[in-house]
């Protein structure tokens, strides 16, 4: 029996970090008055203040109604895709008045990072990956992420320990570290694959050498901001950058690496007895996760994928439930088993529902 558990918003929403829709408010509530003189937060402020008259200065953030990250940066992608400018914001600096749409978008994904960059307990990952260990289903689980940050990571890295248990965690890509004698080594058998299909707050791409480098267990996105020469790349020296893929519909994948974790992950389907949902609501927006899911569907020589959908969380209305149910069987088919459960009840169980999925 193989497993795929694809992780969603929801799943780190689980461990308090922010969703898309906090994301502005999330950091900006944080800045105290010096940090606006900041290079990044002085450009930002400026961005707010020109394209949706908010003066981060004067406002309660508590109070501002903010656009999405979704919307900011569907903005900016469709300009640069349409290779027009908006007043004062052109693809690249015209003139002292202007600035990079460019910038922008690289100070608007920094931002997100800093935003969900956060140390926590990290209770309903670890459950989940333990309980799956217990149930022996661990090594049969291949994960599939569409979130940034490092919490199933860093979950599944520390299972491995020389004498006690050889897990590793796989990517399914190649980083540097593995020729330069660090703490992170090459994985082999017995692996638990993750394929993060949007980037992470811890690959390291390196534009000049086309390489990739892993910083283990830390967001080294945040280096970028915080300490750049630790940023550089392990092969060539030069300043890295971040693979992060936002959530828009204009996405760019079309990174060497990326393309690899987007395949490895459709192959992963494929071989999929079962696949399970959780903290995902299937937006219209991610057509390329529709598309793969569609391609899986239409080829496989197995029969087909058994799928169910943890998505509920507290306060959340009956009427969302039934239109993300309705998606899901509307693109997926009637036998979407979408149920009225969190990740979190999920994750304290996971035997239990997959064994009830495959009897179905």
């Amino acid at each position: 029996m193989k497993i795929a558990i694809f992780l969603g918003a929801g799943a780190s929403a689980a461990e308090n970090l922010p969703i898309q829709n906090e994301l502005f408010s999330e950091y900006f509530k944080n800045l105290k008055p010096s940090d606006y003189d900041k290079e990044m937060n002085k450009e930002l402020h400026r961005f707010f203040d020109q394209m949706f008259n908010i003066d981060l200065k004067k406002e309660k953030i508590d109070k501002v109604n903010f656009p999405t990250f979704e919307e900011v940066l569907g903005l900016l992608d469709l300009a640069e895709q349409r290779r027009e400018f908006f007043k004062n914001f052109a693809l690249e600096i015209v003139n002292k008045e202007s600035d990079s749409i460019r910038f922008i978008r690289q100070y608007l994904i920094l931002l997100m990072a800093k935003s969900v960059n956060k140390k926590n307990a990290n209770t309903y990952h670890k459950l989940l990956v333990n309980n799956l260990l217990k149930e022996g289903m661990l090594l049969d689980t291949t994960f599939i992420s569409a979130n940034y940050d490092i919490n199933i990571d860093n979950t599944i890295a520390s299972l491995y320990d020389k004498e006690k248990s050889p897990i590793m965690l796989d990517y399914g890509i190649n980083f540097t570290n593995f020729s330069q004698g660090s703490n992170w080594i090459k994985p082999k058998e017995p692996m638990v694959e993750l394929y993060k299909i949007h980037g992470s707050l811890n690959w390291m791409y390196c534009p000049i050498c086309s390489s990739l480098t892993l910083t283990p267990y830390e967001g080294g996105v945040m280096r970028i901001l915080d300490n750049i020469e630790g940023a550089k790349c392990l092969n060539c020296n030069e300043i890295t950058v971040p693979i992060i893929v936002p959530p828009t519909y204009f996405k760019n994948i079309s990174n060497v690496f990326l393309n690899i974790v987007w395949n490895e992950s459709e192959k992963a389907l494929r071989e999929s007895d079962i696949l399970i949902f959780c903290g995902y609501s299937f937006p219209e927006a991610d057509m390329h996760i529709k598309y793969m899911l569609k391609r899986v569907q239409t080829s496989r020589n197995k029969p087909p994928l058994k799928i169910m959908v943890f998505n509920n969380h507290q306060g959340k209305k009956d009427d969302s439930l039934k239109k993300e149910e309705a998606r899901y069987k509307r693109f997926l088919g009637e036998h979407v088993v979408f149920t009225n459960k969190s990740f979190q009840d999920f994750a304290k169980n996971p035997g239990i529902y997959i064994k009830s999925l495959l009897n179905k």
